[in-house]
């Protein structure tokens, strides 16, 4: 693959984000130009919660959660996070009686960030459903439609290093043998889950004005997948196979499946027909050594990593990461726009999406470019959201279309779509059951674990609250 001419590729959706920031600076300080919609109520907590999964939730080898459920329960956990966040910030900075000043508008603002970057980077190792667990169970579900029972190391009921265990080497040799692709997609699933949330809160709290937006946990997420890149690209990653091994048990199934995800996908995918036990012995214990350094990958899996980290940066181009939620024009128009980048187990997929508002109707338009090591493809997504079929009664229906690589050398694609449709039932102003079916062909997207064709069926419930402004 030729970074320079995707680079090239990017340069337009890159001048487009410019200048939106620019356009919304400008808005934001023109309130008396109608830049802004004014509002009587901002959310200050909305929740998803995907009760039931089928078929992940009946999968033996995982049982719960499914991949969609993973996300959504540490997104809550991060949203009731940051509702406590805002008001503790606002119980300390406005009082009754006292006027709200700049001075202290400026001071609460600040509070509640660097609050809530803590948060998202402290807060995100805890053995509950935050960040590194997500992680971890985006690598199980991946497992888990393969036939891969595993054990999520960031639990609190298993234990706490941020690992997947559990898994024989026999399991992974087999998978290699049998579909490289979807040992593939196990290794990158994991950095996914930080990809996929980004997109997932840019995008749906855009539709709706937050009390607090969470800029700082969008901030984190960009920087863990770069900073995983960066770890992946260093002479510390040969330092760590050889530091870890007092550390890690003699007992193969107990270590962690991928030992350093980035490594092992381009160690595996450069290598696709060698034997997985080709690994070096693991020191005075059984079977290989997970761990893969950088220093072992051959010239070409190298300078495609650093490639690959390069281009990491693109999960940065997100106007919401400095603090740009919404763009108004005029008083019925608004949009805002992200870039993402996320590493798959045919090379990566780079995408643009354009959340945006006309009245009270909530679309949105997303653009891939699907690449492998020497030919790109693309796609075509589009949404539309929250459309009210009654006063009781709405709706979303999304549509992607696609061909991409077959496999990371593969010159063939494959060609294929997924259409998303949900039914929401709202009990009264807050609460709503949710009714959601998707069905896919072959192919990946962001956030399922099926390479294959597959139909899923989710019901839940979504609650939000409401505070005045």
């Amino acid at each position: 693959m030729n970074i320079e001419l995707v680079l090239i590729d990017l340069m337009t959706p890159i001048r487009f984000f410019l200048l939106s920031f620019f356009i919304s600076a400008y808005c934001t300080a023109q309130d008396s130009l109608n830049c802004s919609i004014k509002l009587d109520s901002v959310c200050k907590l909305s929740l998803r919660v995907p009760v039931f999964d089928f078929p992940q939730n009946t999968i033996s080898q995982q049982r719960y959660p499914s991949m969609v459920q993973a996300e959504a329960f540490s997104t809550d956990l991060y949203e009731l996070g940051y509702w406590g966040i805002d008001g503790f910030g606002d119980k300390l900075f406005k009082r009754k009686n006292k006027e709200y000043t700049t001075a202290k508008r400026i001071g609460n603002f600040t509070f509640k960030y660097l609050l809530g970057f803590g948060f998202s980077k402290y807060g995100s190792e805890l053995p509950i459903p935050l960040g590194v667990w997500a992680h971890e169970e985006f690598h199980r579900s991946v497992l888990a439609v393969n036939g891969i029972s595993s054990k999520n190391g960031n639990w609190i009921l298993h234990r706490w290093d941020g690992t997947v265990y559990g898994v024989s080497d026999s399991a992974l040799y087999n998978l290699k043998c049998t579909d490289n692709d979807q040992l593939l997609y196990s290794y990158v699933a994991g950095v996914q889950f930080e990809i996929v949330q980004n997109q997932k809160i840019t995008i749906q709290d855009f539709y709706k004005k937050r009390s607090l937006n969470k800029n700082s946990l969008l901030l984190y997420n960009a920087f863990y997948v770069y900073n995983y890149f960066k770890f992946s690209t260093s002479t510390l990653s040969d330092s760590v196979k050889l530091l870890a091994v007092p550390h890690e048990s003699k007992n193969a199934s107990e270590r962690d499946f991928a030992g350093a995800d980035l490594t092992a996908w381009a160690y595996d995918m450069f290598w696709p027909d060698s034997s997985y036990f080709i690994r070096d012995h693991f020191p005075e214990g059984e079977g290989v050594n997970r761990r893969i350094g950088f220093s072992e990958l051959p010239a070409d899996a190298q300078q495609f990593l650093n490639e690959q980290k390069k281009l990491s940066l693109i999960n940065f181009l997100n106007p919401a990461i400095f603090f740009v939620n919404r763009i108004n024009i005029g008083r019925t128009f608004s949009f805002n726009m992200l870039a993402s980048y996320a590493p798959t187990h045919f090379g990566n997929a780079i995408g643009v999406h354009v959340p945006f508002k006309y009245k009270n109707f909530d679309f949105l338009l997303n653009l891939q470019n699907y690449n492998n090591y020497q030919h790109k493809m693309y796609g075509l997504g589009v949404a539309l959201y929250n459309y009210p079929f009654s006063k009781k009664w709405s709706g979303d229906i999304a549509v992607s279309l696609w061909e991409q690589p077959l496999s990371f050398f593969e010159a063939q694609g494959v060609k294929g779509g997924k259409v998303e449709v949900a039914a929401k039932y709202s009990f009264n102003k807050n609460l709503q059951a949710f009714f959601s079916f998707s069905a896919k062909s072959d192919g990946w997207q962001i956030g399922d674990p099926y390479l294959k064709k597959n139909e899923s069926f989710q019901i839940g419930i979504n609650y939000t609250m409401q505070k005045p402004i």
